[in-house]
């Protein structure tokens, strides 16, 4: 005999709709259940076993600072200007800068003005040093002969006198002179030595001051932070900041990870829609307490060992952006 096939009653038609919506909102129920208590599980355990470190993208920084009070007249810079060494950054305005150099140039000048007197006595002093020698000596010769003829009477003692006190002035004037040469060619020494130190000193300062103008260490990218004009500074004061071109990722490795990391090991790097990949470079021996962007109020970390990443891809992170390592899962890495 042929079965007949059931046919659903009229009255019977709507629990068995029902019925049927009841099984697939069982399912998404139960599905929407297991999808929390796996993210439950994975954000209580998961950095236990998956590789998932917060990381910071950073580059070589090179800090430029004012080495002298002054007051920002012009800046020629914005932020994120590519700069090459050298390049004029901002310019300075400072009176004491002007001043100090102007005092040592003025010094300068009083040493150059003692330094030629110092070299014209030494020429006066050359020019009559060979007469007073000579008188010296020719008074000599005479003194020796009064001496010889005042035994026979020849000559009276008030002119062998005369002629031993006429020698005495004549070496003593000699001597002298001598005296007189060797101090000032020592005090010309010393206004030389004085006179060099005090260019040295004034070509430093120039060479720091160089009419206000504030230059880049080395090339780069500006940083965020630019002086506006007007500001005054003192010696220290961190006027902005050039971002080398070395990018390299700073990240804090969970404490509660189980598995070793090693140096070479690839990675791979996220944030928001760029991605990237990168190798570990090397496993600082330090650690350091976690920005506070990555703070967590709920699982609170003090401090995490740091690694550093580089990038084996070109870089699509901007400088200071947070970013996510991940690549390895219960010790097994599929980061290529």
């Amino acid at each position: 005999m042929k079965k007949l096939r059931s046919t659903l009653r009229v009255d019977n038609l709507g629990k068995q709709q029902r019925a049927a919506s009841a099984k697939w909102g069982r399912i998404v129920y139960l599905t929407m259940i297991a999808g929390f208590c796996g993210s439950l599980l994975y954000y209580l355990f998961g950095s236990i076993f998956v590789l998932s470190a917060d990381g910071i993208v950073l580059a070589e920084m090179r800090a430029v600072d004012a080495s002298y009070t002054g007051k920002i007249v012009e800046v020629y810079v914005q932020e994120g200007d590519q700069v090459e060494e050298g390049a004029p950054l901002l310019k300075l305005e400072s009176f004491e800068m002007v001043k100090e150099i102007a005092e040592l140039a003025l010094r300068d000048g009083e040493l150059a003005v003692r330094e030629s007197q110092l070299r014209g006595q030494l020429d006066v002093v050359d020019a009559i040093t060979p007469l007073a020698l000579r008188n010296a000596k020719e008074s000599t010769r005479t003194v020796a002969s009064f001496d010889k003829v005042s035994d026979r009477g020849l000559v009276s003692g008030l002119s062998r006198d005369s002629a031993l006190q006429s020698s005495f002035a004549a070496a003593q004037k000699a001597a002298e002179l001598i005296a007189q040469k060797a101090s000032a060619q020592d005090e010309l020494a010393q206004v030389a030595k004085s006179r060099e130190t005090s260019r040295q000193a004034m070509e430093k300062l120039k060479a720091i001051f160089d009419d206000g103008n504030i230059r880049a260490s080395g090339s780069g990218v500006i940083g965020v932070k630019v002086p506006a004009p007007g500001r005054v500074v003192q010696p220290g004061d961190e006027l902005l900041q050039i971002n080398g071109e070395n990018i390299y990722i700073l990240a804090y490795l969970p404490d509660e990870f189980m598995f070793p990391i090693r140096e070479g090991m690839p990675v791979n790097l996220r944030s928001g829609g760029e991605r990237a990949t990168g190798r570990i470079d090397s496993v600082l021996a330090v650690a350091d307490a976690l920005p506070d962007e990555f703070q967590n109020l709920f699982r609170p970390r003090d401090r995490s060992r740091l690694f550093r990443v580089v990038l084996t891809s070109p870089n699509p992170f901007a400088v200071t952006q947070k970013v996510t390592v991940t690549g390895c899962a219960f010790g097994f890495c599929w980061a290529s």
